[in-house]
C-alpha cells in the first residue's frame, strides 16, 4: 500500500464514513472509493463493511489497523526530522489525556508550545486510561498522559504524585475533623463512575475492601462534584481535579483519606527512543511543568 492509502485506510477507521474521510483529506468520494477497491484487489480480502449507519472494519481490516498505524507514524517521525534539520518546524502531534489532565494540564501547555512551535498541529484525544492505553497501542496516538496504574507494558514516565480525597456534603461529619477512615466509609452510598475512568480510585476501593453502594453512575468529574453537593453521596476522587472547582468550597468538604493513597501520573508511549521531535519537545514540556506544580 503506499502512503497515501494508508493514510484513507486510517482516516476511514476513525471516521466511519466515506464522505467525511474525503472531505477530511480534500479528496473527492470517487477517490476515496477508488482507493479502497484498490487496497482490497491488493489484500485479496474486503476491509471494510457498508451499511446505512456508516462503514465499519471487517475483522481482516482490524488486524492490519495497528501495523498501518505504526508505518504513518514513522513517516510522520521522518517528515518532522527533516523539517527540523531544514530548520522548520512542522508535522502533527497526537495526544491523548485523562479528564482532570485535559482540565488543568493541557490548558496551561498547549499555547505556549503552539506559539513556540505554529507548524504543529496538535490533535488531543480525551479518553479513560483504558482509552488511552489503547490509543497508543494501536498508534492512533504518539503520546498520552495517564496513571501508572494503567501503563502496563508501555513506557511510561512518572512526572507527579496526585492524593486521592474524599469529597463529601457539607452534613458530613467524620470522626475527626478533615479526616475519613476506609473504616467509615464502609456502608456510605458513593456517587460512582463508570469502572475504567480511574484505575488508582478501583484500587484503593478493593484494597480497603469497600464494595461501592452507589445510586448515582456520573461519566465526569463536575457532576460528580455537583451530585455529591447536593446530597447524593460521597465520592473518591484525585486532587488534582478539585483544584478547578474552588468555587465550589462552600457546597462539598474535602477530607484526607486515611489510610492514605495516590497516583502517578505522567507520560507514556510505545517506544520513548521512537518518538517524533515534536513528542520530545512536548514531553519535556510536560516534565519542566510537573516539576514545578
Amino acid at each position: 500500500m503506499t502512503l497515501l492509502a494508508c493514510q484513507i485506510f486510517s482516516t476511514i477507521a476513525h471516521e466511519g464514513s466515506f464522505a467525511r474521510t474525503a472531505e477530511r483529506l480534500h479528496l473527492t468520494p470517487s477517490a476515496i472509493s477508488h482507493s479502497v477497491a484498490s487496497m482490497e484487489a491488493e489484500c485479496g480480502f474486503p476491509l471494510f463493511t457498508r451499511t446505512k449507519a456508516g462503514v465499519t472494519m471487517t475483522a481482516a481490516a482490524e488486524h492490519l489497523l495497528p501495523d498501518i498505524q505504526r508505518l504513518l507514524s514513522c513517516s510522520e517521525s521522518l517528515d518532522q526530522s527533516i523539517a527540523r534539520i531544514n530548520g522548520m518546524e512542522k508535522g502533527v502531534l497526537r495526544l491523548a489525556a485523562f479528564n482532570s489532565a485535559c482540565v488543568t494540564w493541557l490548558p496551561q501547555l498547549l499555547p505556549g508550545f503552539q506559539r513556540q512551535f505554529p507548524g504543529i498541529e496538535l490533535q488531543v484525544y480525551q479518553g479513560s486510561y483504558s482509552d488511552i492505553a489503547a490509543w497508543l497501542k494501536n498508534g492512533t496516538v504518539e503520546i498520552g498522559l495517564m496513571s501508572t496504574s494503567s501503563a502496563q507494558e508501555l513506557d511510561f514516565e512518572p512526572m507527579y504524585c496526585d492524593p486521592l480525597v474524599c469529597i463529601a456534603p457539607v452534613s458530613f461529619r467524620p470522626r475527626h475533623p478533615g479526616v475519613v477512615t476506609a473504616e467509615e466509609l464502609r456502608g456510605q452510598v458513593f456517587v460512582s463512575q463508570r469502572p475504567d475512568t480511574d484505575a488508582d480510585i478501583q484500587s484503593y476501593l478493593k484494597k480497603n475492601d469497600l464494595r461501592v453502594n452507589a445510586r448515582c453512575y456520573v461519566i465526569d468529574d463536575e457532576s460528580t462534584i455537583a451530585m455529591v453537593a447536593c446530597g447524593q453521596g460521597v465520592a473518591i476522587m484525585p486532587q488534582l481535579i478539585l483544584t478547578r472547582y474552588n468555587n465550589r468550597k462552600d457546597e462539598v468538604c474535602t477530607l484526607r483519606l486515611e489510610p492514605a493513597a495516590s497516583r502517578s501520573i505522567g507520560m507514556a508511549c510505545r517506544d520513548k527512543n521512537g518518538l517524533s521531535p515534536a513528542a520530545r519537545q512536548f514531553w519535556q514540556r510536560v516534565r519542566e511543568f510537573a516539576a514545578n506544580l
